[in-house]
């Protein structure tokens, strides 16, 4: 066991010296491309977030070891190296809190810094699993880099103006929610499991890809704005109900509602939900684009005679031939119920193009709340394709 725990040691030595040496030069690139002294900052804060991982890490070595078995493990596979990879970029990503938003191309790098690690969230797992290396380090690790990177995401995007201040309550849902089991915990009060949930893996998924979108330099509000709401009001309500379920409210709540209304109308309801509520949102959503295509196919000609006289014109006549395609798109889909979720994201995507020239209308509000509506519940009943529920309901590498 101990020849073991020597071996990780060594190897925590090498990511220590790796660790070091990324963050000098990325202090050297935001040095020559930004100011010295903002650079200066990031590194402080980048340094501290990687330390703090690098804590994390060596405190867990002797948790290298299979989920349900007891022997030590002498080598981290590529599983705990990529998430440790992700830890890097997170705490990089902290290093732009409290600094101007960068310009030019380094207005990108806190986008992307998330949508990499995002996608090393994705695939650490995957790897471990085809490697037989699911443990109890990797565990801690992904659990504390999981809140971590969408509480510090999530500030960024407040602090750059991209969200109200009430969305940084999705990056402290995590650590509320936890708060509240260690507090019922200490006041000796019964802590329930938490159910199984279809919708909260694809809320999560959605969370974490509409916060690295908000991170880029693309979309402003009012537009931002409305997609925080759409996508962050979903998110803490089912935040909400896992509180009721553990806490026990929700469960006097459900058998209350059985006794006074029965089964059968619990089960209906349910069905409705999943099935049918779906179909009439599509086709509210259908009808409302079509609408909204035909008023923005009436600026194509004066768009043209502009674009011949001024140099935006040209950028705003290609943003506009790119929302209508991906609006005629999304509406096909989701006529079919074909790759509904990804239609709804192609809705909500041009809508936030179109808000970067035009205000935000009734009209733009009730298409977005209905697209949102079917990221969330799917297609329903009368879908031809939904190759959404195996990306959502499995993990990569998981039979």
């Amino acid at each position: 066991m101990t020849f073991q725990l020597n071996k990780l040691k060594a190897r925590w030595f090498g990511l220590a010296s790796v660790t070091l040496l990324f963050n000098a030069a990325m202090y050297l690139i935001l040095k020559t491309y930004w100011q010295e002294a903002y650079a200066t900052r990031w590194s402080l804060l980048a340094g501290a977030g990687s330390a703090y991982l690098l804590w994390v890490l060596w405190q867990g070595l002797p948790d290298n070891r299979r989920l349900g078995e007891a022997g030590l493990l002498p080598g981290l596979g590529w599983g705990n190296l990529l998430t440790w990879l992700r830890g890097l970029w997170i705490a990089w990503l902290a290093g732009f809190l409290f600094l101007p938003r960068p310009e030019g191309w380094l207005g990108w790098l806190p986008g992307l810094l998330y949508l990499m690690a995002a996608l090393a969230d994705l695939f650490d797992g995957y790897l471990a699993r085809r490697a037989n290396m699911l443990t109890r380090l990797g565990e801690r690790l992904d659990l504390l880099l999981d809140g971590l990177g969408v509480l510090l995401a999530v500030a960024l995007i407040v602090q750059y103006g991209q969200a109200p201040g009430w969305y940084l309550l999705v990056g402290l849902a995590r650590y509320l929610f936890l708060a509240g089991i260690w507090l019922r915990e200490r006041l000796g009060k019964p802590v329930f499991d938490l159910p199984p949930s279809a919708s909260r893996r694809p809320l999560a998924g959605a969370q974490m890809g509409f916060i690295a979108m908000m991170l880029m330099p693309l979309f402003t509000p009012p537009g931002t704005y409305l997609a925080a709401t759409l996508f962050g009001l979903p998110f803490l309500t089912g935040f909400a109900r896992d509180w009721l379920a553990v806490s026990g409210a929700l469960r006097t709540t459900v058998r209350a509602a059985a006794g006074s209304l029965g089964e059968g109308w619990m089960s209906r309801a349910n069905c409705f939900a999943s099935a049918w509520l779906p179909v009439i949102l599509r086709v509210l959503v259908v009808g409302l684009l079509i609408v909204l295509l035909a008023r923005q196919l009436g600026e194509i000609p004066w768009l043209l005679a502009w674009s011949l006289e001024s140099a935006g014109g040209g950028l705003a006549l290609a943003w506009l031939y790119a929302m209508l395609m991906l609006e005629t798109l999304a509406a096909v889909l989701l006529g079919l119920g074909a790759a509904g979720r990804v239609a709804s994201l192609a809705v909500l995507l041009a809508l936030g193009i179109h808000l970067q020239s035009s205000g935000l209308t009734p009209l733009v509000l009730a298409t977005a709340t209905g697209a949102a509506g079917l990221f969330f519940l799917g297609t329903g009943a009368f879908s031809l394709w939904t190759p959404e529920k195996v990306l959502i309901g499995e993990r990569l590498g998981e039979v």
